[in-house]
C-alpha cells in the first residue's frame, strides 16, 4: 500500500465519520412514526382523581390523604401507596449499589420531568381488573383501604356491593423478592367476570440509553418473557406497531438493563400470557421521538384469563416480584430456583462459553483471590494457557516465517519492480519450503469466540458494579483517576485515568516486537499506532474491568513474544536463491531450480 493510497483510505474514513457524526446535529435525525397505541382510559371510583399532565381526559389534582406502608426486606427498603396499591420506592440496602450514600432506587417510572412525578399507572406492581365484557367492577381504579402488617408487609383491601378484593404484598426469605397474592371475590347476587392483570414499569430517556464510543449504555433497557424454554427478549426500536403478546409466561415478564432486573413470577391463578411494551414520548422541544430528551416507558405486564366468579366464589392470583442486581448465585435461586431466572442476564451470541468463563471467575474470587481485580488477571493468565495449544501453531508459523525472511529479502531486492513476479517468486518460495503463511490465522479465529465473550462477561457483570481494585473507584466504570476532559467531536468524558494511555503504550510496544507478515514498512507504520490509537480512546468509555483483561493479555503477548525472540531470532536462517526467467508476453515465470535455506 503506496503512501497515496493510504492517504486515499484516510481521508474517506475521516469523511463517513464526519457524515455520521454531523447528519443528525443538521437533520435532527429521523423521525419516528407514531405508534397504534390505543389511549388508556379508566373509569374512576368515588374520590379517585386522574394522574396529572399524563391523562388523556379530564385531569383533576392528585387527591391529597393517600397513605404510605413500609417494607423491610431481604437487602431492600420498599415503600408503597395506598394510591394503586402499588410501589413507589423500592432501596436497594447494600452498600454495593449507593452513590454518594444514597441507595439505588428499582423505581424509575418516578418520572419527574414534565411533571409526571408520581403517576400512579405507571408504579410497579399495579393491578388492573376490567376487560372487554367484564362486569365485576365498576370502577378500574378506585381507593384502597391500607392496613400495616408490621415492617414485612402491606395489606389492601376495597369493597363494594358487588365485590370484595384483598391485596397482601409482604417482603420475601430471598433477596431482593416480594410476594404478592390478590383475591378478588363476588359478592353480587349474580355471576361476574373479571380479567386482572399486574404490571411492572420503568423508565429511561434516550440520553440515558445513548451508547458512547466503543461502550453500549449500561442502561439500555430490554423487554423479556420467560415462557417454556424460551425467551423472548425486545428492545426500545421493536415496538413501532404497539404491544407485543407472548401466551404460555410461566417463567417471568420483566424489565432490565446490564445491571438490574424488575422480574414478575407467575405462582397461583394460573398460566398467564406476557404483554411487552416500550411506549415512546417525545422530545418536549422538538417532538421526535429520538431525540436525547425523549424518552420511553417500558412495561412487562402479567395477563390472566377472563374469569367468572359465581355468587360468593373467589379467585387468587399470586406472584413473585423480583427487583434487584442480575447477581448470578442469587438469580439461581429466585423464585425458587425453577424458573431458570439467570437467563435474566443476556451473554449476546456466545453465552455458552461466556457462562463457563464468568462462573471460573467468581470461583476464583470466593476461593483463591478474595478480590474481583485480582482474579480477572488470574483468568486472564488461565484463559491464555488453555489456548496455548492453539497459539503455539501460530507461534510455529512465526518461526517458519522468519527463517524465510533471508530469501523473502532477496526476491524483494531482485523484484523491486515487478510486484507480479515477486508475488510468483515468494508463492513459489512457501510451496518449497512447506510454509503456509496464513497456517497462523486459523488458531486466531477459533480463539475469537472466547475473546468475545470475555468482552461480553466484563462489560455486563453486576458482580463489578462499584469494586475498587487499586486506584479504580469503580471496575463496572471507565478508570477515572484524571479530572474531566473534552475529546473533539466525541463529546465530554465526565472523567479520564490513566489505564487507556498505559494500555496504548503496552499495544504500541506489542506492535514493535510483533511482526506484521506480509505488510510493506507503511501498513506496518499505520498498525503499529493506528490500532493502539483506537483502543486508547476506546477505553475511556469501557469498564476498567475491561481494561485490565486487556492490559493484562497485552503483557501476556509481549512475554510470549520475548520468548520467541529468544528462541527464534528474526535474522536467523540462511540465505537462499530464487530464479526469474522472462518468457513469451514478457511474462515472469519461476526457474524451478534450487531455493536453499
Amino acid at each position: 500500500m503506496d503512501r497515496n493510497t493510504l492517504s486515499r483510505w484516510l481521508l474517506i474514513a475521516g469523511i463517513v465519520f464526519l457524515g455520521f457524526w454531523l447528519y443528525p446535529k443538521f437533520f435532527g435525525g429521523p423521525q419516528n412514526p407514531k405508534q397504534p397505541i390505543p389511549d388508556e382510559r379508566y373509569v374512576n371510583g368515588p374520590n379517585f382523581s386522574a394522574d396529572p399532565a399524563i391523562e388523556k381526559q379530564d385531569v383533576t389534582p392528585i387527591a391529597a390523604g393517600s397513605e404510605t406502608c413500609a417494607i423491610k426486606g431481604n437487602r431492600f427498603d420498599a415503600e408503597l401507596n395506598s394510591r394503586g396499591a402499588a410501589l413507589t420506592h423500592f432501596y436497594l440496602r447494600d452498600a454495593q449499589y449507593q452513590d454518594a450514600g444514597k441507595q439505588l432506587d428499582m423505581v424509575t417510572s418516578n418520572w419527574d420531568a414534565g411533571g409526571y412525578a408520581g403517576v400512579e399507572r405507571w408504579r410497579p406492581l399495579r393491578t388492573l381488573f376490567r376487560g372487554e365484557g367484564d362486569d365485576q367492577l365498576a370502577y378500574d381504579r378506585f381507593v384502597w383501604k391500607l392496613e400495616k402488617l408490621g415492617d414485612t408487609g402491606c395489606k389492601f383491601t376495597y369493597t363494594d356491593t358487588d365485590v370484595s378484593i384483598e391485596k397482601t404484598i409482604k417482603a420475601g426469605d430471598r433477596p431482593f423478592e416480594l410476594n404478592v397474592e390478590t383475591t378478588i371475590k363476588n359478592v353480587a347476587a349474580l355471576a361476574k367476570k373479571h380479567t386482572f392483570s399486574i404490571e411492572m414499569f420503568g423508565f429511561r430517556s434516550n440520553a440515558e440509553i445513548k451508547s458512547h464510543f466503543g461502550r453500549t449504555s449500561p442502561f439500555i433497557t430490554d423487554i423479556s418473557c420467560g415462557h417454556g424454554k424460551d425467551v423472548t427478549r425486545k428492545n426500545k426500536d421493536d415496538f413501532k406497531e404497539g404491544w407485543l403478546k407472548i401466551d404460555g409466561a410461566d417463567r417471568w415478564a420483566a424489565v432490565s438493563n446490564y445491571y438490574f432486573a424488575t422480574a414478575l413470577v407467575p405462582d397461583k391463578g394460573g398460566t398467564p400470557s406476557c404483554q411487552l411494551l416500550a411506549e415512546l414520548y417525545e422530545s418536549p422541544t422538538s417532538h421526535n421521538t429520538t431525540d436525547d430528551d425523549a424518552s420511553a416507558v417500558y412495561h412487562a405486564r402479567l395477563a390472566y384469563a377472563q374469569a367468572t366468579l359465581a355468587p360468593g366464589a373467589a379467585a387468587t392470583y399470586s406472584q413473585i416480584a423480583y427487583m434487584g442486581p442480575k447477581e448470578r448465585e442469587i438469580l439461581k435461586n429466585a423464585a425458587g430456583g425453577d424458573k431458570g431466572m439467570g437467563e435474566l442476564i443476556n451473554l449476546g451470541f456466545f453465552s455458552p462459553v461466556a457462562k463457563v468463563l464468568v462462573g471460573f471467575l467468581v470461583i476464583l474470587k470466593e476461593h483463591v483471590t478474595g478480590n474481583w481485580g485480582l482474579s480477572i488477571i488470574l483468568m486472564t493468565i488461565c484463559v491464555r494457557l488453555i489456548l496455548f495449544p492453539l497459539t503455539w501453531k501460530s507461534i510455529k508459523t512465526t518461526v517458519a516465517m522468519r527463517r524465510l525472511k533471508p530469501e523473502m529479502d532477496e526476491i524483494s531486492k531482485k523484484f523491486s519492480d515487478d510486484m507480479q513476479a515477486r508475488n510468483l517468486a515468494t508463492m513459489e518460495l512457501y510451496k518449497k519450503r512447506g510454509v503456509n503463511p496464513f497456517g497462523g490465522c486459523l488458531p486466531q479465529l477459533v480463539q475469537m469466540p472466547v475473546w468475545f465473550a470475555m468482552y461480553t462477561t466484563l462489560q455486563t457483570a453486576v458482580e463489578m458494579y462499584h469494586e475498587k481494585f487499586l486506584w479504580f473507584k469503580d471496575l463496572s466504570a471507565p478508570d477515572q483517576l484524571i479530572g474531566p476532559f473534552v475529546l473533539p467531536l466525541l463529546g465530554q468524558v465526565p472523567a479520564i485515568g490513566i489505564l487507556p494511555f498505559v494500555l496504548g503504550a503496552f499495544m504500541i510496544v506489542q506492535q514493535r516486537i510483533v511482526p506484521q507478515q506480509g505488510m510493506d514498512p507503511m501498513q506496518q507504520k499505520m498498525m503499529m499506532y493506528l490500532l493502539p490509537g483506537v483502543f486508547t480512546v476506546m477505553m475511556l468509555f469501557l469498564p476498567a474491568a475491561l481494561g485490565i483483561y486487556m492490559l493484562t493479555n497485552s503483557i501476556l503477548g509481549i512475554t510470549q513474544q520475548l520468548l520467541v525472540e529468544r528462541f527464534a531470532p528474526r535474522d536467523g536462517g540462511k540465505k537462499g536463491e530464487i530464479e526469474v526467467k522472462q518468457v513469451s508476453g514478457g511474462k515472469p515465470a519461476l526457474n524451478k531450480g534450487k531455493a536453499r535455506v
